[in-house]
């Protein structure tokens, strides 16, 4: 039996699986499945992910388990809806070269964080308000569909909040790249909209003058669009520093840090 299920899932490429596939999968409801996926995980031909959810360890891995599948194609599976995410998002991008230590994952949905000890990765999961939950693309991963921020809706994103991006300077790198590569501001633009904070407006409109961007009409489009009341820079660091009056930001970073990274 449990040959024939290790077959079946390997054979419909099921690498990741809950226990309704592999009741399914069985096609034997009178077969204890429970009692089966534990005693194949304790021979480590699968390895469990989380209540329900199991990956299946192919004979490479040894009789340690020492394989696994990238991490996004994991994340694929734990939460649905989901979308890589912030950080994770940024790094895939090539936005950022900071590598988060956990794989960020946006969601409509509350849901705790997963730890998969065995192969040392955990991942976080950030509930955001459906209106909040747009601007998706499609990447293949290891053969897989994953999920994931487009590169202006993640660059938003992190504007809106920078402590899931690594702080404003892994912002200011960011968005400094994506000008680099034919940046469509427009399009950066209606996903700043859509997500509905005009905070998101005065830090890309101040780093932006900062960096010296060529943004052409939309600088002044954007200034248009922040909220009144002051805001904080990067909110890490509390109330410090002076006051932009055209952005009303509390610049609690110097420029100098902003800037710092480029004559590195």
């Amino acid at each position: 039996m449990e040959a024939r299920l290790l077959n079946r899932l390997a054979a419909d490429g099921r690498v990741i699986f809950t226990t309704a596939d592999a009741r399914a999968a069985l096609d034997d409801r009178g077969q204890d499945i429970n009692k089966l996926l534990y005693h194949l995980t304790r021979k480590r031909w699968l390895l469990r992910l989380e209540k329900s959810k199991y990956m299946l360890l192919p004979l490479e891995a040894g009789v340690e388990g020492l394989y696994t599948v990238h991490e996004f194609v994991i994340a694929a599976h734990l939460v649905a809806p989901y979308a890589i995410a912030y950080a994770s998002a940024l790094s895939f991008h090539g936005l950022s070269d900071l590598l988060p230590h956990a794989v960020l994952v946006a969601t409509t949905r509350r849901k705790a964080r997963v730890v998969v000890e065995q192969l040392g990765l955990c991942f976080r999961f950030v509930t955001v308000a459906p209106h909040k939950f747009f601007g998706t693309q499609i990447a293949i991963i290891e053969d897989q569909p994953v999920r994931i921020t487009t590169p202006s809706k993640t660059l938003v994103d992190g504007l809106d909040h920078t402590n899931l991006c690594g702080g404003v300077i892994e912002l200011a790198k960011g968005l400094k790249r994506y000008a680099s590569e034919d940046p469509d501001w427009a399009q950066l633009t209606a996903d700043a909209r859509r997500l509905g904070n005009g905070t998101v407006f005065k830090r890309l409109g101040y780093l932006a003058q900062v960096l010296g961007l060529e943004t052409g009409k939309w600088t002044e489009c954007w200034r248009t669009e922040i909220s009144p009341g002051e805001t904080l820079l990067d909110p890490r660091y509390g109330y410090r520093g002076s006051y932009d009056s055209g952005w009303n930001l509390r610049l609690n970073v110097e420029e100098e840090e902003l800037l710092e990274w480029q004559w590195q």
